[in-house]
């Protein structure tokens, strides 16, 4: 009983305490109530500027969005300035529960005044290319005069500094932001304060990708001088190492935001004057398996690290042209697209009907292989100018790409954004400078070098028609650390063909290499259910300039089953120590063009899986 009395008085001392803590630290900040209410005044009023400036800008009223985001930046000053007045009292300085309150109001105020401070930087450069429109009807680039394109990526050139500025400032906002306690005085608002934060972190984001971008975007259209592609399309239905086989390929000529010609040509249209006259030994692979003694255009993408690849390319199409007495512009790169890449231009702009036949973003491939393939012969067509219906295609899509709504400009550079991480488009330039870039853009399409665990399974399909369209792909991988502390991995590949014999389908022939990281050692692979191996085919070699170990070997799969191909290897000792210090991490990065239908991953008994889409970085807790 004693010890409940003890007890309850204690309770009793401390809610008197408590009490009076309350009332002096109300007293306290009843004393600053003056200044605590001007600073909400002009927080209120800076906000309500803020949102006028927006409004403002949706209208293209550009004079009163300055205005109205300069007045923000002034009453949030004052906001500041009465904080300030606040703070300096010993009581905000010494209490720290009324300083840590403090502290917050001026976190988010400070975020406010950058945010104030990014629009009346940000206004004047959306004005310029606002009034680049302004004496146009149709409000699209194309309807822009020669002087006006040039102005238009004079502008895009000149604006990279001020981005720069813009994304300094969203991360300072951001660094105030992330210091607010979210049990506090805000606590009331904090959801509001989070779903700021997103939109800061997705605006700082969207600057991150759109600077590369802009660096690079002049020399794509030829600004301030005439620029010349060599654009390799990519079939994946026909799967090669950097993205598909090269059945057409085309030379696009841009100056000052003009596609001056952009002409495509079918790839045996040099491959076969060149015969005889030009000379390169092929790689071994194509040599045996496609029964060819020369290296032509149509296979020089031999490799999956695009910038290799596209070197590669260069020098064949360089050769080749000069063996036939065919001139050629000097290039400023290389661009590899896949069809998907122009289905989603299709689903943008809308369909296009060419010769009488309507091209969608769901037929366009199957579609475009059978007028080339077999329905050439039905309409009286030479085979020799068979492709010629390409040109017709790509020349409709340029003339509705350039008359699309500035609106509309955002969806365009997702489809960038989103194809350049599926690598359905790969960019190389000559110029060393410019190439550096699109790493930070995403377009390099490079096998990237890591310290860590790697994975990329590189199939080439070697004479099997477009059979990559009905082959079912699927990868398993195991990886477990043993007892005697070595990490072993077990690969499954496997390969469902649900295609038949005929035009465009036959029995799935594939050369596949396999890249891990440099210093692994192959134990065994075999090919299990219906797959046959050629067991001479059969290597494991280091490939000095990826940094990786490769295993290679080829194999058929017949129309109608299901072929297994399962490897099991030993990783070097830093992997395995990354399990046991619980730090490893796997990229498995996806070939350019493969369709993977299903990616899983166990890391010594952690599960993942997911559809394989693109580069997939995965961190497992390791037991």
């Amino acid at each position: 009983m004693k010890i409940i009395k003890i007890v309850l008085k204690l309770i009793k001392y401390l809610i008197v305490t408590a009490s009076l803590a309350v009332l002096v630290l109300l007293i306290i900040i009843a004393s600053s109530y003056k200044e605590l209410r001007a600073a909400g005044e002009n927080a209120l009023a800076g906000k309500s500027s803020l949102e006028k400036a927006a409004g403002a800008v949706k209208n293209n009223n550009w004079e009163e969005a300055l205005k109205s985001s300069n007045e923000a930046n002034i009453k949030i000053t004052e906001a500041l300035k009465n904080l300030n007045t606040i703070k300096s009292k010993p009581a905000f300085e010494k209490i720290t529960i009324l300083k840590n309150q403090v502290n917050d109001l001026e976190y988010l105020l400070k975020t406010a005044d950058i945010i104030s401070r990014t629009f009346s930087r940000a206004v004047p450069i959306a004005q310029k290319f606002s009034n680049l429109y302004s004496n146009n009807a149709g409000y699209n680039f194309s309807s822009l005069a020669p002087t006006e394109k040039a102005e238009f990526f004079q502008l895009v050139y000149e604006s990279e500094p001020e981005l720069n500025g813009l994304r300094a400032n969203l991360d300072l906002a951001l660094l105030n932001i992330n210091r607010i306690h979210k049990i506090g005085v805000l606590w009331p608002v904090y959801s509001q304060i989070s779903n700021l934060k997103q939109e800061l972190e997705q605006a700082s984001n969207l600057i991150s990708q759109a600077t590369p971008l802009l660096k690079v975007l002049p020399v794509l259209a030829g600004y301030p001088s005439e620029s010349n592609f060599l654009l390799i399309m990519h079939n994946n239905d026909e799967l090669r190492p950097s993205g598909g086989f090269i059945g057409v390929f085309g030379l696009l000529k841009s100056l000052n935001g003009e596609i001056v010609s952009l002409k495509t040509y079918d790839s045996y249209h040099l491959d076969m004057p060149a015969v005889g006259i030009w000379k390169m030994t092929p790689p071994e692979q194509v040599r045996k398996y496609m029964k060819v003694e020369n290296w032509y255009l149509r296979d020089a993408n031999w490799s999956p690290d695009w910038p290799t690849s596209a070197r590669k390319i260069e020098e064949i199409f360089y050769g080749e042209s000069k063996a036939i007495g065919t001139t050629t512009p000097e290039l400023s790169g290389v661009i590899g697209i896949t069809p998907k890449f122009v289905s989603d231009l299709l689903r943008l702009v809308g369909n296009i009907t060419v010769r009488g036949e309507t091209y969608t973003p769901e037929n366009l491939q199957a579609l475009l292989q059978y007028n080339v393939e077999v329905a050439y012969k039905e309409q009286d067509i030479s085979s020799w100018d068979r492709k010629q219906v390409i040109n017709e295609l790509l020349t409709e899509l340029k003339t509705k790409l350039f008359a699309l709504e500035t609106s509309k400009l955002t969806n365009l550079l997702d489809i960038f954004a989103n194809n350049a991480k599926g690598k359905d488009i790969q960019i190389y330039f000559n110029n060393s400078n410019w190439q550096s870039l699109t790493a930070d853009l995403g377009v390099d399409g490079a096998i990237k070098k890591t310290d860590k665990d790697y994975l990329m399974i590189v199939d080439a399909n070697l004479a099997a028609f477009k059979s990559d369209s009905v082959v079912k792909k699927g990868i398993e991988y195991n990886l477990q650390k043993n007892r005697d502390g070595q990490a072993t991995a077990n690969l499954k590949l496997s390969y469902r063909h649900e295609g038949g014999f005929d035009w465009r389908t036959t029995r799935y022939r594939s050369y596949t290499r396999v890249y891990v990281p440099k210093g692994s050692k192959l134990i065994t692979i075999k090919a299990t259910d219906k797959a046959n191996m050629d067991e001479t085919s059969i290597s494991s070699y280091d490939d000095i300039e990826m940094d990786k170990t490769v295993f290679g070997f080829f194999f058929t799969v017949e129309p109608g089953t299901n072929g297994t191909i399962n490897l099991e290897y030993s990783l070097p000792k830093n992997i395995a120590d990354s399990i046991t210090n619980k730090n490893y991490q796997l990229l498995a990065q996806k070939q350019a063009g493969r369709r993977t239908d299903s990616f899983r991953a166990i890391i010594n008994g952690n599960n993942y899986s997911q559809s394989f889409n693109e580069d997939i970085n995965i961190s497992p807790f390791v037991q």
